[in-house]
């Protein structure tokens, strides 16, 4: 029985690390243990944790890889020395949540930090997380910290005194960074003036690139936290994606692969796209989004480096220094890869050495792009001694062929003059017909029911006076179509102020014959009578565009009780309108392009105009937005319009 216990002895110390000692002659600690236990799926309280048994010890700078479940360390530190105060601070920014828990009587107090606190928050203002700790001497105190992150579980905690800490001349990760960025800043600089005099497209590839390896910096850093933005959990990866979009745009020209290889250009072009849409889903926090960006990087990488030797065999000599720079830079990129991936140790080494590595490759193409400016300038030099000296052999002939372009140049620009009137018309006439084609077809319901009420003998006075009167009413607004189109693109319509409720009611007036014959019914809610400035006959189109959009997609899924609702009502200084049908809504592919021009899915029956000119008439006349959303039961389209006193 004594052997038995002196064995669980042995693995119990075995499996817990040493406390942290911390002397008179200790100011800083950044070379101990501490146990680790990984919360799967992120259920586990501090309560639960402080009575677990932890079997795992990890090194204070560690590197353990992409986790989606918690963290927790626990650390114990015995202060054997005169002081009270210390900071525990993890080198880090980009962890969404490390939480620290100090024991007290009653339980635990947490110190909340990581970048779901705002910096003026935390206990202390830095842009990685760090804790005061209030230790007296000859106590000894066991911490637990939480932590959650979509990046990789990856960072290295340091116990200063609270002295030693907030020491002025402590050199900091921060200020590396800060000198860092400010040579990044100047290179920038550079470009613009060469991109300022040479007007080519590699010069703003090329700044756009620095640019986004700057944020790329700021979220690796933190830094941007200092300037009161809130932290953003995917911001390290989604930024990366841009500078790798910029990257394949710049080795894209540089290498001159469109005159080159062709099919390599369009290839980059592709990988530009797809970094950028992979950018966008990771800001999303879409799952697996990184891992895909992760393998396409690895991919675009290497096509990357094999295209730059193979440009290098066939004798371009700029291709060289390019070269050089990838052969620089790649290796060290590959170390920090593989240290977020926890396949090599988290060092000063392996965790920083991109940064060298990169701002290496920064400056090798900041001097080939000098170079390529020199030689473009020397070559300009020359072209214009050759061409001042061909002016003085020929001048006449110079002048002659000038004339001649500026006469192509003119013919040209009254074709395209021309071209662009005649498309402006084309699509005038096309808003017109798709107006006139709901007023039409009511005008013939309306026709044929006076025809059939009249052979049935059913048609008294009061039929004739009412049929009539929409007959009258359709007829005007095919005429007010007419005026509102001829001045449609002009800023000077007269607006009044309107009631929406009777512009509504007037549109349903106008809609009902056909709606009637399709048995659906309307209802109308209005709950305020604020008033929009606007011009009547504008919103009444709107109001039709979305009734007879509304109509046909319940006539078409042929909906046994087809139901419009209309609902108006005031929020703060504006006036929502919604206007929903029972129709059980759209895909999500349809309802991404259902503003576009000319896209419909009614066959040859649609123009596609319909809601982009809705769409167009309430936020650029009226100032206001409309949106489409999917209800439980259909579609629904919002509308919000500026109140007027």
């Amino acid at each position: 029985m004594i052997i038995r216990l002196f064995f669980i002895l042995i693995f119990y110390f075995q499996g817990s690390p040493a406390s942290i000692v911390m002397t008179d002659t200790t100011h800083k600690k950044s070379d101990f243990n501490l146990s680790y236990l990984y919360d799967e799926k992120n259920v586990l309280t501090v309560h639960d944790i402080a009575t677990m048994h932890f079997t795992q010890t990890v090194p204070s700078q560690f590197a353990l890889g992409y986790k989606e479940g918690a963290a927790w360390f626990k650390i114990t530190i015995q202060n054997q020395s005169t002081n009270n105060d210390f900071v525990l601070y993890f080198t880090e920014p980009f962890w969404g949540e490390l939480n620290l828990y100090e024991p007290v009587k009653n339980g635990w107090i947490a110190h909340k930090n990581g970048l779901s606190i705002p910096l003026k928050e935390r206990e202390i203002e830095d842009q990685s997380p760090a804790f005061l700790l209030h230790i007296n001497p000859g106590e000894s105190k066991t911490y637990f910290l939480k932590g959650n992150t979509v990046n990789s579980q990856i960072g290295a905690f340091e116990l200063y005194t609270e002295k030693e800490f907030f020491k002025p001349s402590r050199l900091t990760l921060n200020t590396f960074y800060l000198f860092y960025s400010g040579v990044l800043f100047i290179i920038i600089i550079l470009n613009l003036f060469l991109f300022a005099e040479m007007r080519e497209r590699i010069y703003a590839y090329y700044i756009g690139y620095v640019s986004a390896f700057i944020l790329f910096i700021s979220m690796f850093s933190g830094s941007y936290l200092c300037f009161g933005f809130s932290g953003w959990n995917e911001g390290l990866h989604t930024v990366g994606t841009f500078v790798l979009a910029f990257m394949a745009l710049f080795s894209g020209s540089f290498l001159e692969l469109k005159k080159h290889f062709p099919k390599m250009d369009h290839l980059f072009k592709l990988f530009t796209v797809t970094f950028i849409v992979m950018g966008l889903l990771i800001s999303q926090n879409t799952p697996y989004a990184t891992l895909i960006f992760n393998i396409l990087s690895s991919i675009f990488v290497t096509i990357l480096l094999v295209l730059a030797i193979k440009m290098w065999l066939l004798g371009l000599i700029q291709t060289r220094y390019y070269l050089i720079a990838l052969i620089i830079y790649m290796p060290t990129m590959g170390l920090m890869v593989l240290t977020f991936n926890a396949l090599l140790e988290n060092t000063e080494v392996t965790r920083y050495a991109f940064l060298f590595g990169a701002l290496m490759e920064i400056i090798f193409f900041s001097l080939i792009l000098a170079s390529k400016f020199h030689t473009a300038k020397y070559d300009e030099i020359r072209l214009q001694k050759e061409l001042l000296a061909e002016k003085q052999k020929n001048q006449d002939y110079l002048e002659h062929e000038i004339e001649k372009q500026r006469l192509e140049i003119k013919e040209k620009n009254a074709i395209l003059f021309h071209q662009s009137r005649h498309a402006a018309m084309g699509e005038m006439i096309s808003m017109i017909a798709h107006q006139w084609r709901q007023p039409l077809n009511t005008l013939a319901l309306i026709n044929q029911n006076l025809y059939f009420k009249s052979k049935l003998g059913k048609c008294d006075e009061t039929c004739f006076e009412q049929s009539h009167q929409q007959f009258d009413e359709h007829l005007q607004y095919m005429s007010k179509t007419i005026d509102d189109f001829r001045n449609y693109y002009k800023n000077d319509k007269e607006k009044r102020p309107e009631e929406m409720a009777e512009i509504a009611q007037l549109s349903l007036r106008l809609s009902d014959v056909f709606l009637n014959y399709a048995k659906i019914k309307t209802e109308l809610i209005v709950t305020t009578d604020a008033k929009v400035s606007l011009a009547k006959n504008e919103m009444i189109q709107v109001f039709m565009n979305l009734i007879k959009n509304a109509h046909d997609t319940i006539v078409e899924r042929k909906i046994p009780s087809g139901k419009i609702t209309i609902k108006i009502e005031k929020r703060a200084e504006s006036i929502s309108i919604h206007i929903c049908d029972n129709a059980w809504g759209v895909s999500d592919e349809i309802a991404a392009r259902i503003f576009e021009p000319y896209f419909s899915t009614k066959a040859d029956n649609g123009t596609g105009l319909g809601l982009y000119m809705s769409k167009f008439i309430i936020e650029d006349q009226c100032n206001g937005t409309l949106s489409f959303h999917n209800t439980d039961i259909g579609a629904c389209f919002s509308i919000i319009l500026p109140t007027i006193d």
